[in-house]
């Protein structure tokens, strides 16, 4: 299946012009809210661009109805947090005895 190609709306384009109009006004008031401005229009435009491309998106469920299409019982979300048994003494996660 093709990725689809970036499109950016005229809506888009207009809010990325504001963006930076807003980022060179800050820059006025001085270098830390022009900064503060830069970092706030850099988060907000990542997430952006994640939610175009589809960052974290969850497959659909094909026509078999389980999880990822597949036919049988439910994902591993089901286990609860007891499906992972503690650490015991001796395990490789066990940090052992604490040095000073």
């Amino acid at each position: 299946m093709r990725p689809r190609p970036l499109q950016v709306s005229v809506s888009a384009l207009i809010l990325v012009v504001a963006g930076l109009a807003l980022n060179l006004w800050l820059f006025r008031f001085g270098m830390l809210a022009g900064i503060l401005g830069l970092s706030l229009t850099k988060h907000v435009a990542i997430a952006w661009l994640c939610q175009v491309l589809g960052v974290d998106r969850r497959p659909r469920p094909g026509p078999g109805g389980g999880r990822d299409g597949i036919r049988g019982g439910p994902g591993p979300t089901s286990l609860g947090p007891t499906a992972v048994p503690a650490p015991g003494p001796g395990s490789r996660r066990d940090p052992g005895p604490a040095r000073i």
